[in-house]
């Protein structure tokens, strides 16, 4: 792989390329018209290149719409939407609003070093100086988690126990956060990094203690305001006034738009909606010491705390606050169950990627790498992108296959059932493939996938696949149950 691509190796938010791993290794063991609006001062950008690689790609990939901001200096230039927003078949433009995924943590960790830079929150200060009723499980260690500790992730919260909020999100920030009160640690805090979606939800609950706001509020009126931010929500009603974007999902291959779930508790790690035209707006802030045309949103000793790496990821990029650092590259990648978005600042320029899909059996790092690259001056084929389609044809090929061996195992039960005679070392066989098939595997895809995320997160991010998978697992433990059931009898008989 090309080093410069390295760059743009992603941290999974929600849940999430993992599961897709996951589940492949399990199984294997068993044309778009682009909407322009802007392309003032490309500075001899091959936008042509751009917008073919792009088309090529989303056709590849089975995507819908995206839209692709891309910020030089102090300024957007090139802003342009492809394919479709929706349903309805509305173009998707640079205004239009995405849900971002984990790019909000930017927005959020911004907000609290605005209040940092105004004495009202220290970083060194434990949270339960802004928030005295919060509290995790272990009341000692909550003691000792600083705001500075939630900003890089090592607080010691499980990547996990984020994951499980992903349908729980239809509460209150507050409410959210303290429904937190059985979340055990599992790092000592301070310790080292744990990506977890709620330590940003935590931060939100800091910010509407010490602004006296709502956090949705603080953000619309500090971040989106100045930045002139005209196509940024922090609620799904509001936005879908302004043109929403629909998520779509693959079932099986096929993109379906969906609907997602009520988070408001959860909106500040995931959750809020921007266009990239007000993104490359943010990202400009970002890149010039806070500054977007006369206002400044925040210092340049801020920034440049905001970007500083402090804590690594094993093997992987280090965390920073609200964003990720790798080879001098600032980044962070967002991933709801339907959307998609990444941001970037490498060198003078800067990237913003919003997508109105999630497959989480096909990566989309190849859209930004390639943009970039063309950027660069560099050449790339289609075989940079991988093909959804293969990807699906090899998956369902699989997913049908277990689907005709557990209904051919019922038919088998329900045929032989008076007829079950097994006797000498046929038994020992028959023992080893009911272990195996039966019980072993089921019980391992159950056990495993739910240390990753609870079953219905795992449906919800994966819907097909993952209902089927669960299903299949439960299916061959009960035809297993019965089989071993009907083997005693013939023993016995």
């Amino acid at each position: 792989m090309d080093p410069s691509k390295k760059n743009y190796k992603i941290i999974q938010y929600r849940s999430t390329s993992i599961l897709a791993i996951v589940f492949m290794l399990l199984l294997n063991s068993v044309v778009f018209t682009p909407s322009v609006d802007a392309e003032s001062n490309q500075n001899h950008m091959d936008t042509a290149k751009i917008d073919q690689f792009m088309e090529s790609a989303m056709e590849r990939l089975n995507i819908p719409g995206a839209s692709l901001g891309i910020v030089k200096g102090d300024q957007a230039v090139y802003l342009k939407g492809y394919g479709i927003s929706g349903p309805d078949k509305s173009p998707v433009t640079s205004q239009t609003p995405f849900v971002l995924g984990s790019t909000s943590k930017s927005i959020t960790a911004t907000a609290i070093m605005q209040l940092v830079e105004e004495g009202k929150i220290h970083l060194e200060t434990p949270v339960q100086h802004y928030l005295p009723w919060f509290q995790l499980a272990d009341k000692e260690a909550s003691s000792k988690i600083t705001v500075k500790h939630l900003l890089h992730q090592t607080s010691g919260i499980f990547t996990r126990d984020g994951r499980v909020s992903l349908t729980k999100g239809n509460k209150s920030i507050e409410e959210h956060i303290r429904s937190l009160h059985k979340t055990q640690l599992t790092k000592p805090v301070g310790s080292e990094y744990q990506y977890s979606n709620l330590n940003y939800d935590i931060l939100s609950g800091i910010v509407q203690a010490i602004s006296g706001q709502s956090y949705e509020q603080y953000v619309r009126t500090n971040i989106f305001d100045p930045l002139d931010m005209k196509h940024s929500y922090t609620s799904p009603n509001d936005a879908a006034k302004g043109g929403l974007a629909t998520g779509y999902q693959p079932v099986f291959g096929y993109m379906t738009p969906t609907k997602q779930l009520n988070h408001k508790g959860t909106i500040a790690s995931g959750y809020l909606i921007s266009s990239t035209e007000d993104m490359s707006n943010f990202l400009i802030s970002q890149m010039n010491r806070g500054y977007f045309k006369d206002k400044s949103i925040l210092s340049e000793e801020s920034m440049k705390q905001m970007h500083q790496p402090s804590s690594s990821a094993v093997d992987g990029p280090s965390y920073a606050m609200g964003w990720s650092v790798n080879d001098n590259v600032i980044f962070h990648d967002g991933a709801t169950e339907n959307t998609y978005s990444f941001m970037a600042m490498d060198g003078e320029y800067g990237y913003v990627l919003l997508v109105n899909a999630m497959d989480y059996l096909v990566s989309y790092e190849s859209l930004i790498a390639g943009v970039r690259g063309i950027v660069h001056g560099e050449e790339l084929t289609q075989d940079d992108v991988p093909s959804a389609m293969n990807t699906y044809l090899v998956a369902d090929l699989i997913a049908l296959v277990a689907l005709v061996f557990v209904i051919y195992s019922i038919y088998r039960l329900f045929k032989r059932r008076d007829k079950v005679r097994i006797t000498g070392s046929r038994v020992f066989i028959q023992v080893l493939l009911m272990l195996v098939f039966y019980f072993t595997l089921p019980i391992a895809v159950l056990i495993y996938m739910s240390t990753i995320a609870p079953w219905p997160v795992i449906e919800l991010f994966l819907p097909g696949l993952g209902h089927l998978l669960f299903t299949l697992s439960i299916l061959l433990l009960i035809i297993g149950g019965t089989k071993t059931i009907l083997l005693i009898r013939s023993r016995v008989t």
